[in-house]
């Protein structure tokens, strides 16, 4: 009996384990963890007040940033597909995470029809989470940004991944003379100029956006590579959007709407926080596109998974970016934080599941030693997870670090079948 007790105590200890994390004072009062800051910790679990806050500073900022002229555009062009919807699947899990937990929306995708049309319960919030509703990609804004330059490469704006940086406004910096491949790859030598935690400019205790690209060229004048190890940093990403603008020049903006409005074929509008402009108004890069342009996209749902179907679609047939796609893969080094179920923090992040990162894409995944699946994972759990051989893909928008990625996107992309 004592046994039986013991055995049912750890199966029940394991099944509140895989649904959502327990919210902090669930029904209790909003908490603001940063005055200035508009991101929840991603330690902290919020409750839903609190929520509610942090997503109507989010919408604030993208408005604030557009009153700013600090906000890049793309509009639709009319030319969206709407997808093909079956009717959602039953997942208890599921709908216990979207009642109660973290996730915001699920977009479960297979051979071209939602299988999985998962948006956080209606009146949870003091406004609900809608198709038309705009998400930061945080990170996966890295991906997208690798994948526009897969574009200006193909479009001949940039040789190859290979290319030797020629940058005249970078030119007395570390990056001068470097291969794309290894800025890509996060192994640019540059873990002595930005601060691990904040990954911001040392020296400077600005965020890298609230500086043009120029006076950060500037200050990082002298500035030497040192090793070759892999550094994830977010400046660095925010350096290879602003070599793709310089490298397309005055064709950036034709570039940009080529990528989403004829390739992606975006529904809603699309949107990225530029750098702020130099004071210097005299400068021959004042204004330039190749100061301000950034990795930190703004777009809803729906367009988050029309990035990932055209990015699947690229690499399964072969385009010129789809084989820019396949040689990131071909070429990507061992990515160093590689642990899979090491612990039960572990499996809060994607990147655990990743056994190699390649032209900003996590691929070779846990479990899918023979597949072809590339991921892509942003601040809080902004995720995208494709399987390029079984037209699977799912993706994620998600309020705070709380929930394993093991049982809603690593299992059901290995599987095809959905968390019970």
């Amino acid at each position: 009996m004592k046994l039986s007790l013991t055995i049912f105590f750890l199966l029940t200890l394991v099944g509140c384990q895989s649904t959502t994390m327990r919210q902090n004072d669930p029904g209790g009062k909003a908490v603001i963890y940063n005055k200035s800051f508009q991101e929840l910790p991603e330690k902290v679990r919020p409750n839903d007040a609190t929520i509610s806050i942090y997503q109507a500073r989010y919408q604030a900022l993208i408005q604030r940033r557009k009153s700013q002229d600090r906000l890049y555009i793309v509009e639709p062009k009319g030319n969206a597909v709407d997808f093909r919807y079956e009717p959602n699947k039953k997942s208890l899990i599921l709908e216990k995470e979207l009642s109660e937990g973290y996730i915001l929306s699920y977009l479960f995708y297979e051979n071209g029809v939602i299988k999985y049309n998962g948006k956080a319960k209606d009146g949870r919030f003091e406004k609900n989470i809608e198709d038309e509703t705009r998400f930061f990609s945080h990170s996966t804004g890295k991906s997208i940004t690798s994948y526009i330059l897969g574009h200006a490469i193909c479009e001949g704006y940039i040789s190859s991944i290979d290319e030797i940086i020629d940058w005249p406004m970078m030119s007395k910096t570390l990056y001068q003379g470097q291969r794309i491949r290894d800025l890509l790859n996060m192994s640019a030598g540059d873990r002595h100029i930005v601060d691990k935690r904040s990954t911001r400019i040392k020296g400077y205790r600005l965020h890298h956006r609230d500086m043009d690209l120029e006076t950060i060229a500037t200050f990082l004048e002298g500035t030497k590579r040192q090793g070759n190890g892999v550094f994830y940093n977010n400046f660095l990403a925010d350096v290879i959007a602003n070599y793709v603008a310089f490298k397309s020049g005055d064709n950036y903006d034709d570039l940009m709407r080529s990528v989403f409005q004829d390739k992606v074929k975006i529904k809603y509008r699309i949107s990225y926080e530029k750098h702020k402009k130099a004071w210097d108004r005299t400068s021959k890069y004042w204004g330039d596109a190749q100061t301000q342009a950034s990795y930190s996209y703004h777009m809803t749902r729906t367009d988050f998974l029309r990035v990932a179907e055209a990015m699947m679609k690229d690499y399964q047939n072969q385009t010129c970016v789809g084989k820019y796609l396949k040689q990131a893969q071909l070429q990507a080094p061992i990515w160093p934080r590689y642990r899979p179920n090491k612990d039960s923090k572990s499996k809060l992040w994607l990147h655990n599941y990743a056994k190699k990162y390649g032209a900003q894409f996590y691929v070779d995944f846990y479990g899918m030693d023979d597949r072809n699946v590339f991921g892509t994972e942003g601040y809080n759990g902004q995720n995208m997870l494709i399987d390029m051989d079984n037209s699977r893909i799912i993706v994620t928008n998600s309020a705070a670090t709380g929930w394993d990625q093991t049982i809603y996107m690593i299992n059901p992309i290995r599987d095809g079948v959905l968390p019970k």
